[in-house]
């Protein structure tokens, strides 16, 4: 819980310091690209793949522990969807393709043009590989799926933020906060199931053998 809260304050010293209320600043100023179609849509890729990095606990975690791990992914995946969707209703930023010298080229799609901040795709992903990291460090630390899992899972979140800057769809400073929030969400989402389920009997289960079923005590 350490990681969570230093990155909790770190969450709330970035958005305050990098607010895109203020005008753009010399990091975003340094990294602005025209909008790449095929840029934007490998980003969406990158972050199919990042959000389906759990999935390997198919096959790194017994399945009596298929249907916590699920509920608690769930949980978490819905509430960074929904921190993203609040902050981007919230904050009013223009997306980089929007400013002068730099509009030439356009999505076809700009109903969300001025919901800059912060990068949901960037958010969403870095909650995934945050949430991937935690689960095998505190359930399968002796997994021989762990290094190669979290590395890919990581690299795959970078990649998709360097992405979603260079097509064109975000700032830095977007992408920064995005990374900053996704983490904190991803990071405190096994600890908080943790919590619930810790020494509880009424923890659901999957049951596999003749028959397959799910037990849940209330």
């Amino acid at each position: 819980m350490k990681h969570t809260r230093k990155l909790g304050i770190f969450l709330i010293i970035f958005i305050a310091v990098s607010s895109p209320l203020l005008a753009i600043n010399w990091l975003d100023e340094r990294a602005i690209y025209p909008y790449n179609e095929n840029l934007s849509l490998a980003s969406d890729l990158t972050l199919g793949l990042t959000m389906s990095a759990p999935a390997s606990f198919l096959f790194a975690s017994p399945a009596s522990d298929w249907v916590e791990t699920g509920l608690s992914y769930g949980v978490t995946s819905l509430a960074s969807y929904s921190m993203r969707t609040v902050l981007k209703n919230t904050i009013s930023r223009q997306r980089p393709y929007l400013l002068p010298d730099n509009d030439a080229t356009q999505p076809a799609d700009t109903s969300d043009s001025n919901q800059s901040f912060p990068s949901g795709h960037t958010l969403m992903a870095f909650s995934s590989a945050a949430y991937t990291q935690t689960v095998f460090s505190l359930n399968y630390p002796d997994s021989p799926y762990k290094r190669a899992v979290t590395a890919a899972t990581w690299a795959l979140a970078v990649t998709t933020a360097v992405l979603r800057v260079a097509s064109g769809n975000h700032f830095v400073t977007d992408v920064l906060a995005g990374a900053a929030i996704g983490s904190v969400l991803g990071f405190a989402g096994p600890y908080l199931t943790r919590l619930v389920f810790k020494d509880k009997e009424n923890a659901p289960t999957l049951m596999i053998g003749p028959t397959v079923g799910m037990q849940v005590s209330l």
